[in-house]
């Protein structure tokens, strides 16, 4: 498959200082702006999942489509996989030769391994498994799920292939999502609310040493007597997804802090999800969806042909455009895997220049690995 010859991909940035720069440094990581390279494929979808990478390099992506793809970001080769199950492939983590899928309510995790092709199933130790979202720990053996229908923390043992569920003890759903935190040795579960208003509630501590909860911080409503925070290395960020805002947490003084506006809100978005994090910056998908039938441009909302990218010690926003003639590109999962950053892109705009966000439409990956000359 021929990458798009570099010239036409244009990475139209905007840059933005946030207000309230107490503590800003004058130098900090370099940004992805002009460092991104658009690889198409043949993979027609209406939008790609979570993905991982294996040690081989190959990057797999989930789809609802009852498949799932093994990409090379070396040459854009594709290969599809179908799922031999009911399930829509939500997320792909990969240990070694074995790709855990999870299958949101599917009851049990399904497990691809690599070498062999192979499937075969496990179930989960709930009585109503809703998985969607999961980490790889530390340890390289075991995965963190997130069951929001019941138990709240699967730990997942790659090599006997059996769950430990670790309920959470506060009285509050259970966790949706979480990131691992290796500056603190701990799982940060983040604590949504449910329905589709991405209401935050809390996020919980959970200690990689011991598997305890060892505190839990309700979310601030505003910021009202929050001071800004001091240390990028003690802190990390989370979006107030439908206000327009970026929410610092510093992890070592156990505190939320001043709130950061993001430029644009309600112009070219009305929702945040993520982030990741990559050489010290984070990334943020970006939608016109503000919790009501239409977006914030009046008409149907959709995830945009954009990502945010934030900088920690200079506290400042630039909002980074895939450009691509006769197209629109939604953007919604993103990696940071051996260096490297990716994100998927699917084309919904129709014939008569319309976006559909519901079209399954042509999927690039959009990188900063340039790809091999076929």
């Amino acid at each position: 498959m021929k990458p798009l010859p570099l010239s036409i991909v244009v990475c139209a940035v905007m840059t933005c200082p946030a207000a309230g720069g107490d503590g800003a440094e004058d130098t900090a990581p370099a940004g992805l702006a002009g460092k991104l390279h658009v690889v198409p494929t043949p993979i027609r979808s209406y939008r790609l999942l979570m993905m991982t990478m294996d040690d081989d390099g190959y990057v797999w992506a989930g789809s609802i489509h009852r498949v799932f793809h093994r990409y090379d970001p070396r040459t854009g080769a594709v290969r599809t996989i179908r799922l031999p199950y009911d399930a829509t492939a939500c997320a792909c983590l990969c240990l070694g030769e074995k790709i855990s899928i999870l299958g949101q309510t599917y009851p049990r995790l399904i497990i691809y391994n690599r070498k062999t092709e192979t499937f075969r199933e496990a179930g989960y130790p709930s009585p109503r498994p809703d998985v969607w979202y999961g980490q790889v720990a530390p340890d390289r053996r075991h995965l963190y799920l997130f069951d929001r229908g019941s138990v709240g923390v699967i730990k997942w043992d790659s090599q006997t292939e059996t769950g430990k569920p670790i309920p959470s003890p506060y009285q509050t759903p259970p966790p949706a999502s979480g990131r691992i935190e290796t500056r603190d040795n701990a799982l940060w579960c983040h604590v949504w609310g449910p329905g589709a208003q991405y209401r935050p509630i809390g996020i919980a501590r959970m200690d990689l040493t011991t598997d305890n909860f060892t505190g839990f911080y309700p979310f601030p409503e505003d910021d009202t007597g929050l001071k800004p925070y001091k240390d990028p290395e003690s802190t990390f960020f989370l979006p107030y997804s439908l206000k327009g805002k970026v929410v610092p947490f510093d992890f070592r003084a156990r505190r939320w802090c001043r709130f950061l506006d993001v430029p644009r809100y309600g112009e070219v978005f009305g929702f945040l999800g993520g982030p990741i994090v990559h050489q010290g910056l984070n990334y943020f998908s970006m939608s016109t969806y503000n919790g009501t039938k239409l977006g914030c441009d009046h008409k149907p909302f959709h995830f945009c042909n954009s990502i945010l990218e934030f900088d920690p010690r200079t506290r400042r926003f630039e909002v980074l455009t895939l450009k691509a003639a006769g197209a629109y590109h939604q953007i919604a999962y993103t990696l940071s895997a051996r260096g490297d950053f990716f994100a998927t892109g699917t084309n919904i705009r129709e014939s008569d220049g319309t976006l559909n966000a519901e079209r399954a439409g042509e999927v690039v990956f959009w990188q900063t690995r340039r790809p091999e000359k076929p």
